[in-house]
Order: structure tokens, then C-alpha cells, then sequence
């Protein structure tokens, strides 16, 4: 059945969207050799698949929650 024209059956908002903040990043040349590698590391994890939860890689980097 064909609705009505005219006003919508419900009252609707339109939907807005808040600007994304930049980032705060540092460029390659400012990042340590350690924080590259970390880097490289990760992304490495990330293409074959390897995940880890935040408790794994806290309890590795020991950071007490």
C-alpha cells in the first residue's frame, strides 16, 4: 500500500555528523628507532593475522591495570 504524501508518519531528525579531530602524530623523522620498529612490528602482526587482547599486551609491556 502506497504511503500518504505529505507529512512523514514519524518526526525525524536529521543526522549530524561531528568534524573529526586531527591527530596529534609525530612524522617518521620524529619517532625513535625503537618506536619504528614497534611500529613495523605491529603492522607485520596485523597482516598475518596474529591478534592480542589488551591484557596480553599489557601483561608483556608489564603495565598494572
Amino acid at each position: 500500500m502506497p504511503k500518504p504524501e505529505g507529512r512523514p508518519s514519524a518526526r525525524t531528525r536529521p543526522r549530524e555528523v561531528p568534524p573529526a579531530h586531527r591527530r596529534a602524530s609525530r612524522t617518521e623523522e620524529e619517532l625513535t628507532e625503537e618506536e619504528i620498529r614497534a611500529i613495523e612490528e605491529g603492522r607485520e602482526d596485523h597482516r598475518a593475522g596474529r591478534n592480542f587482547t589488551l591484557a596480553e599486551i599489557k601483561r608483556e609491556f608489564g603495565i598494572d591495570s
